[in-house]
């Protein structure tokens, strides 16, 4: 492996205390449940006999999802015509039956269905009162329904999941024969709620920030400010292709004179541009006695142009009075920066347009309660979402 330097460039910083920080079990059935993180999605009325209703996906470089549910709530109308094809007036007794169907990866499902019964007497057919119309019908009324699944492997990456939601059915006739013709229109709206239950899969090392990794052709330069540092500290710089294994590219060292002070880490990663997908960066920070802590996990897929993931970074960490989130390239759009608790309510929020910028910084008014909150850009231009972990003194 390969050993990195620091430079020392400030000694002017005060000890601080770093406060206790626990992490909610990985769990969604039982015991603590692990830490939920929710997007809502609405769908506007349509008579489509399907929709697709898109959600961020879930960063596996923050930590392990555990678990995913779905509640959705729907509205839906229909109004049914029905016309007797018979020579003869008809007796009919319809049963109307919609069916909802809504499918998301790993099994993901929700079937609310709809049934009614209609009584018609029609007149022979060409005749008049050989026609009716039914309805319209609230078939549902804000009903709610929610599933989940254990099975989270389509929801991880950095783009969209996409679940589908379906109408589907008929009318049958339960007496007076076959012969009449009949349309069926639905019009339906909804409300989808995704939640993510996850849990950070390491203690971030608060002495690390502005940790980035940019790829500049053939190579990954990395780089982080390592604060208020013990001497004798050990970095160890690791890569991953799948975000939870990963193993060691190199090393950096603190010394004695760097201990107090504030320093500045580079390291070149060069990779084979015939073989690579996504990689995933991180600095393991090994104190003196023994403790480990980490960095934010940085993205990068080498060679990618516009498409491709884009890092971020969110410092301080732990936080006072503001927070910074940053991108590594410029970005063009308008976005939302959302700070959220632990129960997944926004407690603060801030609406900005960037042009050809990379930072949105939050200003805490009034000042949040002190413990763990994320901060969550959300890129409305694009829908996207991205998402950090962060403590708040």
């Amino acid at each position: 492996m390969k050993s990195v330097y620091p430079k020392v460039f400030t000694v002017i910083l005060l000890a601080a205390s770093i406060p206790v920080v626990s992490f909610a079990q990985c769990m969604c059935s039982a015991g603590v449940p692990a830490t939920p993180v929710t997007y809502v999605t609405s769908l506007p009325s349509t008579t489509a006999a399907s929709a697709s209703i898109a959600f961020p996906m879930f960063n596996p470089s923050i930590g392990t999802l555990a678990c995913v549910s779905l509640v959705d709530t729907i509205t839906g109308v229909s109004t049914t015509h029905v016309t007797n094809n018979a020579p003869d007036s008809v007796d009919y007794k319809f049963e109307l039956q919609i069916n909802n169907d809504i499918e998301g990866p790993g099994g993901l499902s929700s079937t609310p269905d709809f049934q009614h019964i209609y009584l018609d007497t029609l007149a022979p057919d060409g005749q008049p009162g050989s026609s009716t119309v039914n309805g319209p019908d609230s078939i549902f009324v804000n009903a709610p329904d929610s599933n989940g699944t254990g099975n989270t492997v389509g929801y991880l990456g950095t783009g969209t999941v996409d679940l589908t939601y379906t109408v589907n059915g008929g009318l049958e006739t339960l007496k007076g024969g076959l012969n009449f013709a009949d349309t069926i229109v639905t019009v339906y709206s909804g409300t989808f709620a995704l939640t993510y239950y996850w849990c950070p899969a390491t203690e971030l090392a608060t002495t690390i920030t502005d940790f980035t990794a940019i790829p500049n052709d053939n190579t990954i330069q990395l780089q982080w400010l390592a604060n208020n540092q013990q001497s004798n500290t050990n970095y160890v710089i690791q890569i991953s292709t799948d975000g939870q294994n990963f193993t060691n590219l190199g090393t950096a060292e603190s010394n004695a004179s760097s201990a107090g002070s504030s320093a500045e880490y580079q390291y070149q990663y060069n990779f084979d541009p015939t073989n690579v997908g996504k990689l995933y960066f991180r600095i393991e920070e090994v104190s003196p006695s023994g403790k480990i802590g980490y960095s934010v996990v940085d993205v990068v897929t080498p060679g990618a142009t516009g498409t491709g993931d884009i890092s971020y970074q969110t410092f301080p960490n732990p936080a006072t009075n503001s927070l910074l989130f940053q991108f590594n390239s410029n970005q063009t759009g308008n976005f939302v920066l959302q700070l959220v608790n632990t129960a997944g309510q926004i407690v603060q929020e801030k609406a900005v347009t960037l042009a050809e910028s990379s930072q949105i910084r939050l200003d805490f008014n009034p000042q949040p309660a002190s413990g763990l909150y994320f901060l969550r850009a959300v890129d409305l231009t694009h829908n996207k979402s991205y998402v950090s972990k962060v403590f708040i003194n």
